[in-house]
């Protein structure tokens, strides 16, 4: 089995890379750490980086976990192999634009590049934001998956994810004792669709809520409370039509005693509140 140790970053294409700039920072608080003029880079927590946007199309996407070692690696790019998966392995170019030891990188059944990293670069200096957002780090990754089931077999059976809940057929994903690092969304095409940064508290969210309305950003989901997870969210329209998640609070899972609960694909099953979205993927969409 393939052992996930966590989330590192999110790699986007971006046909206009000075507006993302500009988003990454002025929106959603992040710290530009890296700007060149083909890629910018962007902190929220101790790791070097959690995002990325590069030039190029919109679909262009990556989204990278962290595993072990090269030995990990090596198992990891043998088994997936055995299973039918493409895996590339990443050259000493590739491994210095990632700031990683080494790099493997691969497609999902679904169509969604995935990169499987080796000691990623840490930062031993304080994250420090372009606003006051509150966030303390990536939380967690939402993606669009055209072959839901075997996505999820992929997580649950060659790597150490553990289904946590379940809407529909949407899987919540988790590596450690946070509910979800990981949520597959059943959908008609592939690709990123929300990416979660964790706040201090509820009070950053809502401070959040009302910094978003004041700069015209469109909300499409939030605030609200998931029942899943037990998780306070709010989720915007960033460039290039990719979701972003402010989250807070949330319950930690006890191995001993969690079993996967299966909620009923309704609205209220991805808010207790009952905030209204148009996003297929979270909601009920009404015709």
């Amino acid at each position: 089995m393939i052992q996930i140790e966590q989330l590192r970053y999110v790699r986007l294409g971006t046909r206009d890379l000075p507006a993302a700039i500009d988003f990454a920072r002025r929106i959603l608080g992040l710290e530009l750490v890296e700007k060149a003029d083909t890629q910018a880079a962007f902190r929220s927590d101790f790791r070097d980086h959690t995002l990325v946007y590069a030039v190029g199309e919109p679909g262009l996407q990556a989204v990278a976990f962290e595993v072990r070692n090269t030995e990990m690696l090596d198992t990891a790019q043998q088994l997936l192999e055995q299973h039918g998966y493409k895996v590339t392995r990443g050259d000493a170019a590739g491994a210095q634009q990632r700031k990683v030891k080494a790099y493997a990188s691969f497609q999902d059944r679904g169509g969604n590049p995935i990169e499987l990293v080796v000691r990623p670069l840490q930062s031993g200096w304080r994250y420090f934001p372009s606003r006051d957002a509150g966030i303390v780090g990536l939380e967690s990754i939402a993606l669009r998956s055209t072959a839901n089931g075997a996505d999820e077999d992929l997580w649950t059976k060659l790597f150490n994810g553990r289904v946590s809940d379940w809407i529909g057929d949407a899987a919540y994903i988790r590596f450690d004792d946070a509910h979800h690092r990981l949520a597959l969304h059943p959908a008609k095409t592939a690709g990123v669709l929300a990416i979660e940064y964790a706040v201090e508290s509820v009070d950053q969210l809502m401070q959040n809520s009302y910094f978003l309305q004041s700069a015209q950003v469109r909300t499409v989901h939030g605030p609200g409370r998931r029942p899943t997870s037990n998780q306070m969210f709010l989720t915007f329209v960033g460039p290039d039509g990719v979701l972003f998640s402010y989250v807070a609070e949330g319950t930690k899972i006890d191995e001993a005693t969690h079993r996967p609960r299966q909620f009923a694909r309704a609205a209220k099953s991805f808010c207790a509140w009952g905030s209204h979205s148009d996003v297929p993927e979270f909601a009920m969409v009404k015709k």
